[in-house]
């Protein structure tokens, strides 16, 4: 027994031994293998990704829920409430026209539902990706948005759509939008002129097909006008402190260094933080609160709706966002403007060549303040109010300069939908006639 122990070890340790095999896998066929995995593991991720739309797409043929999104005319799409105040004005000035319209909305308590226009016949299509599945069954001659990115981020164009037409809700450029914004729109409703520079530019700079660029103003500013005929006179010595949000918002850059130095002069300060402020920097407003709590003429507007503080105020102190155009050119008073401009890395500023509009016309708004020099703006406050009247005529000099149909954009903006609607169905009966005459 114990010789054959050692025989047996040996035997096994032959056995047990690894075997080379001998393969050989030449260097152009290990690339193919691999880049067939790899396109294996692509197509599977993009195939689990597009997963879910897919269903949701199957979801609505089987249900029947694309009958009401089909033999629209002319459609609108909220993405939410918010953008009532762009889309009201032209809503009222289609129904004194007659005209029928179909409103898409994001928002189950959007207020087109109690708005009481009987040419509009509103639907809630369901929100984010049930939405945009919907959208790409939408059937109409001309689709109206506010929604940038149209088959770039999430809405695809749709085949059943004749013509996507995006109206601005700003006056100011189009420097902070993202990237690729407006490509693939046929048409873009511009405030003035200097949206339509911009816009040209980067046709030019991208190759991408020229666009309808056509100047009818702003519609999100008619209401404001409409309230600020019946609001009562700024209250004299009141500053409003409105800043954006972000690292380059004024209250992030400097605290409660300026509402601190109003105050400090005997100003009465409304301080209105961008509401997005008490979400994404909670702290900064907490530490804003406590260092201004000793202050008795400070005080916080958080209203959702901002016109009433935006209408006592004799002056505004922001930085360089759209917010200091609602008050400069609907009240015509002037705007301290604190800060180095709009940030440009991933946004359309980035590839445009020249300059927003608006930052060179800052001065002429009221005064302009770079970085590090924020001790200034008591003394720029006391200059702007002892001469009020030269501000206002500048102001509503460069407002007429570069904002066309300034607080009655609906009617302008109405008829060229009513008639790029009647164009494009020209166009099919043109079509239609043709091949049957062939």
């Amino acid at each position: 027994m114990r010789r054959t122990l050692p025989i047996t070890f040996v035997i096994l340790s032959v056995l047990l031994e690894p075997q080379a095999a001998y393969a050989y896998l030449d260097p152009g066929t290990g690339s193919m293998l691999l880049s067939v995995f790899v396109g294996l593991i692509s197509g599977a991720y993009f195939v689990i990704r597009k997963l879910p739309s897919t269903l949701r797409s199957l979801f609505f043929r089987l249900t029947g829920k694309t009958d009401a999104l089909k033999h629209n005319t002319l459609t609108f799409y909220a993405e939410s409430a918010a953008y009532w105040s762009t889309f009201k004005p032209i809503l009222a000035a289609l129904e004194t026209l007659g005209v029928e319209s179909s409103y898409l909305t994001s928002d189950e308590k959007d207020p087109v539902f109690t708005s009481g226009f009987k040419c509009v016949h509103p639907r809630f299509i369901g929100k984010s990706n049930t939405a945009y599945t919907a959208l790409g069954f939408l059937q109409t001659k001309v689709f109206v948005l506010t929604t940038p990115g149209i088959d770039v981020l999430q809405i695809r164009r749709s085949p059943g759509v004749g013509r996507y037409v995006h109206v601005v809700h700003a006056v100011g450029d189009i420097h902070t939008y993202k990237l690729f914004s407006f490509d693939y729109y046929d048409a873009v409703y511009c405030a003035g002129p200097g949206q339509v520079k911009s816009l040209r530019a980067l046709e030019s700079l991208r190759g991408t097909r020229p666009k309808e660029l056509t100047q009818l103003g702003c519609p999100y500013v008619d209401g404001l006008v409409e309230r600020a005929k019946r609001a009562a006179p700024p209250q004299a010595g009141t500053v409003i402190v409105a800043p954006t949000w972000g690292r380059n918002g004024l209250l992030t850059r400097t605290g409660a260094m300026i509402p601190k130095m109003l105050a400090q002069a005997g100003y009465h300060v409304i301080l209105r933080p961008h509401p997005q402020s008490f979400v994404s920097e909670p702290e900064l407003m907490d530490k804003l609160a406590q260092e201004l709590l000793p202050f008795d003429n400070v005080e916080w507007d958080r209203q959702p709706d901002g016109f009433a503080s935006l209408s006592r105020a004799q002056l505004m102190v922001s930085d360089i966002s759209g917010v200091i155009f609602d008050f400069a050119f609907v009240f015509l008073r002037p705007v301290i403007s604190v800060g180095a401009g709009p940030l440009k890395d991933g946004f359309e500023a980035w590839e445009i060549p020249h300059e927003a509009w608006e930052v060179s016309a800052l001065d002429t708004l009221g005064k302009r303040i770079l970085p590090g020099d924020e001790k200034n703006v008591v003394e720029a406050v006391q200059a702007l109010l002892a001469d009020d009247s030269r501000a206002r005529e500048k102001i509503l000099a460069l407002r007429e300069e570069n904002v066309v149909n300034f607080g009655a954009a609906g009617m302008p903006i109405a008829r060229a939908l009513v008639a790029e609607v009647e164009r494009l169905k020209n166009q099919s009966t043109r079509k239609t006639q043709a091949k049957k005459g062939q």
